[in-house]
Parts: C-alpha cells; structure tokens; sequence
C-alpha cells in the first residue's frame, strides 16, 4: 500500500548528461528541460534555471533572461562559458531574450556553470521540467 505513494523524482546533477542526450533523441524542435535550484544561501524567490532545447534540429544550452537570477548572473555565464571556449550567442524567441550554445559539451558546460558558479554538488538534487519527452532514469 505505501508503494502507492512515490515520491516525486528529482534527478541529480550528475544525471543532466543521460536527460540531455533523451532530449536529444526526441529530436523535435521546441522539446526542452528546465532544471531549476536555489543557490546556497539566497533567497528561495531567486531560483535559477538553467535549459537545454531542440531548435533548429540542434540540441543547446540556453540561459533565459527572464528571472531575476538568471538576468543578474548573464555576465557570469558568459564570462565562464567564453573562459572555457565556448562560443555563445545572444537570441531572442516569443519576444524573450536568452543565450545559447550550440556545441559538443553543452552538458559539461551546464555542469560548470551549476556547480563552479552556484558551488552545487553532483549529487544534489534539482526540480526539472520537460517538455516533448518524458525523462526514463537509467537503472
């Protein structure tokens, strides 16, 4: 009977590149995954939320400039990405800003930027959503 009642699964940050690359083989433009977390210490209205899509047949990072967290840490995020040798470019979709990156290693890029930036741990755990697929956790 208490089988019933799962807990809802929240992956780790250690599991974004197996999520990531079910994204990738849904292979639909405008299919995309949130992960969102507070960073240690702020405030839990500042969350930050870090997205990869499908666009144009391609998989990307993208840092949307809508939250107040994620439009304050811009400079960061492109100083860091820039730093590791990522090229980064400005796009703007529905009226919304956001950068992007196109490249092998976006998910090692998005590891960075969660836990050189934020100090989160591999094993923390984040809030996710998805969209065009439904992420299957490997076993």
């Amino acid at each position: 009977m208490f089988g019933l009642f799962r807990k809802k699964q929240r992956p780790l940050v250690a599991q974004i590149p197996e999520i990531v690359e079910q994204l990738r083989q849904s292979g639909e433009d405008g299919n995309f995954v949130v992960f969102i977390f507070v960073p240690p210490g702020a405030p839990k209205d500042e969350a930050v939320n870090l997205q990869f899509s499908i666009e144009n047949g391609m998989p990307g990072l993208d840092w949307v400039l809508i939250g107040p967290r994620n439009v304050a840490d811009k400079a960061k995020v492109m100083e860091l990405a820039t730093k590791l040798g990522y090229v980064i470019e400005e796009c703007q979709m529905n009226e919304v800003r956001y950068l992007r990156v196109i490249s092998i290693g976006i998910c090692d890029l998005g590891m960075k930027i969660i836990g050189d930036l934020y100090g989160i741990k591999p094993n923390a755990e984040l809030e996710m959503i998805t969209e065009g697929f439904k992420w299957l956790p490997m076993e």
